[in-house]
């Protein structure tokens, strides 16, 4: 038979694990952080309010990016804010289907681009089932979640309204392209956007860019980086994928303007975090 004593002192542990527990998970509460989540070869990032709001920007492949958000959300926490989906690809949108299966989100932003795959018509039935609310974006759109500020630049509302009818042959180019602020913090999140779209549609400087389709020559050259100036380049990439990312040509780019260049493949999980002025990174290897 278990004495009083000994049920105060059993009680006592538990609640002392679940403060410092509380603490942990609120810690960095007052700062804006990203998570380049290691999804292998796709894109899958974690963007995180002061206040503790949730942003989902793309999913990865498989399930892997659901192992990313148990570790940086609150264990009570169930709810993404919003979730992006920048364009209707695997390596991209597979990752957002497993999430709607385990979380509630509230807002779905997409580019109402129709992609013919069994994935793509999954994607469509767990959003029908999710109940979120679905909100297709042009370029001048904003969004504030919490203390973040999330400006559209592309696609422009006559290619989104054209797209929807008609899907380019090359998905890429419907990549949804924000840029992601807190204070005097930003990030560009660039989906797989060509590079000569998108060095026409940045508009100011920013410390950090998630490098366009996992480093291929086909996203980045000093016409991008002259309008970016980045001072950290993020390259969510897979190790020793078919398609040889990160290309040569980008990695020298970067490397000659000098950028500090992360990777997904080398560095595995990435974050940078912000106070709103400068910002500094994590890595798990």
């Amino acid at each position: 038979m278990i004495s009083k004593n000994n049920l105060l002192i059993y009680f006592a542990l538990i609640f002392l694990g679940l403060g410092v527990l509380l603490i942990f998970q609120l810690k960095d509460l007052g700062k804006f952080k990203m998570i380049a989540c290691d999804v292998g070869q796709g894109d899958g990032l974690l963007l995180i309010s002061p206040g503790g709001k949730q942003v989902v920007v793309d999913g990865g492949a498989g399930k892997k990016i659901l192992d990313c958000l148990s570790s940086h959300m609150p264990f009570w926490d169930r709810k993404v804010e919003m979730m992006v989906s920048t364009h209707p690809q695997k390596d991209h949108m597979e990752g957002l289907v497993a999430i709607l299966g385990r979380y509630k989100v509230d807002m779905i932003v997409a580019t109402g681009v129709v992609n013919k795959t069994q994935l793509f018509a999954v994607w469509q039935e767990e959003i029908k089932k999710s109940g979120a609310r679905v909100y297709i974006p042009g370029a001048g759109d904003k969004f504030k979640v919490d203390a973040l500020d999330f400006d559209v630049l592309w696609p422009s509302w006559a290619k989104a309204s054209e797209w929807q009818a008609n899907a380019p042959r090359d998905l890429n180019e419907t990549s949804i392209v924000m840029r992601a602020s807190y204070g005097d913090f930003c990030v560009y999140l660039t989906g797989d956007l060509p590079k000569e779209i998108l060095a026409k549609i940045i508009d100011k400087p920013c410390q950090v860019l998630k490098v366009v389709h996992h480093g291929s020559r086909t996203g980045t050259d000093q016409e991008v980086i002259d309008a970016i100036r980045p001072q950290l380049a993020i390259i969510q990439v897979g190790a020793k994928n078919q398609y040889g990312h990160p290309h040569k040509e980008v990695l020298d780019v970067l490397t000659a303007n000098g950028v500090k260049i992360l990777r997904n493949d080398l560095n595995g999980e990435i974050e940078v975090d912000s106070d709103g002025r400068g910002f500094s990174y994590r890595l798990d290897r």
